[in-house]
């Protein structure tokens, strides 16, 4: 499709989540879409960021406060007459009751009940991103203890090697999506500072436990330090962030990273997304896919990208690593 000669028009959108479900909302009569199911928001006004928009929208049309978190990610639509840009944030409900204006239903919908309405074309791919994401989110606050346990056995010292090159001794560390804190323990143990980040609040827990150190709950959209780190151990965590934010949490990274300072980040092989048989999203790559998408990473030179295969729950596993400089100064 030729965008270039359409207008493109910025439209927010907000996930709003309470109790495990996803707020649903029904363009009303006389509306353009009416009928069809939306994640609420609306169209930016000149100088307008995309958070002041959602909370402005969402007390115009529902009355209600908000609070604007990360990030989700976007989809381009052509609607013919107009191309419509839609940027997902994560939102959470902060005050006032639900009243309807543009919207004649509103339904809080699970996981399962997402392909019950018919939602409009835009928000489709805002749609599988939050589904998921819920998903995978879903199975490790339910498996936390199995997970944990079952991982914290791994042996992935041989991993640590090509990433501690580059550090200093007593050098710090961001371990991010560290699970069940066993390269945290691990990489202290060896002499280094460790702060330990986690998305689940349910293993964060268990991993503070088991490590004797405070996990924080961040997920990789909520990653904010500058220039703090001397290196980040990113081990099989990146591979469920969604495709469509990863160059932005890679930039989040080396943001973080002091200049010179060094990530190391694995994923599982791939052509494309998948599915597991637990219901995890995992966002693939291959050595060349991976290598493109570095390269095209403002700061971020390669120093190593190689894959290699191992045993996974007794079955072959073929898994692409990556070590990444900073190099300059982030604007």
């Amino acid at each position: 499709v030729n965008y270039v000669t359409k207008t493109i028009i910025e439209v927010t959108a907000a996930l709003i989540v309470t109790g495990g479900r996803v707020l649903a909302a029904r363009r009303g009569p006389g509306k353009h879409l009416e009928g069809y199911w939306e994640f609420p928001g609306g169209k930016l006004e000149q100088g307008e960021t995309p958070e002041a928009c959602l909370e402005r929208e969402l007390t115009e049309e529902f009355g209600i406060g908000s609070t604007v978190g990360a990030f989700i990610g976007e989809s381009l639509y052509d609607y013919g007459e107009k191309v419509v840009r839609l940027l997902g944030y994560e939102v959470e409900h902060a005050a006032g009751e639900f009243e309807l204006v543009d919207h004649d239903e509103l339904r809080w919908l699970e996981v399962d009940q997402l392909a019950d309405v018919k939602w409009a074309p835009a928000d489709i791919p805002l749609v599988e991103l939050y589904e998921a994401r819920a998903r995978t989110v879903g199975y490790y606050a339910t498996n936390a203890i199995e997970y944990c346990e079952e991982t914290i056995k791994f042996d992935v010292d041989d991993l640590y090697r090509p990433f501690l090159e580059h550090l200093l001794p007593g050098a710090h560390i961001l371990d991010l999506g560290c699970g069940s804190g066993r390269d945290s323990k691990a990489l202290r143990k060896l002499g280094y500072t460790v702060t330990s980040i986690d998305g689940s609040a349910e293993i964060a827990t268990w991993a503070s436990v088991f490590t004797g150190h405070p996990v924080a709950v961040k997920s990789f959209q909520q990653i904010d330090y500058k220039e703090e780190f001397d290196g980040v151990w990113a081990s099989a965590s990146l591979l469920h962030c969604p495709k469509a934010q990863l160059q932005d949490v890679i930039q989040r990274i080396l943001a973080a990273l002091k200049d010179q300072a060094v990530a190391y980040m694995s994923f599982k092989w791939g052509e494309s997304p998948s599915v597991d048989d637990r219901g995890r999203h995992f966002t693939n790559h291959t050595t060349h896919s991976l290598g493109l998408l570095l390269e095209g990473i403002h700061y971020a030179e390669i120093l190593e990208l190689w894959d290699s295969e191992a045993t996974l729950r007794g079955q072959p596993q073929r898994w692409v690593y990556a070590i990444v400089r900073k190099r300059g100064v982030q604007v």
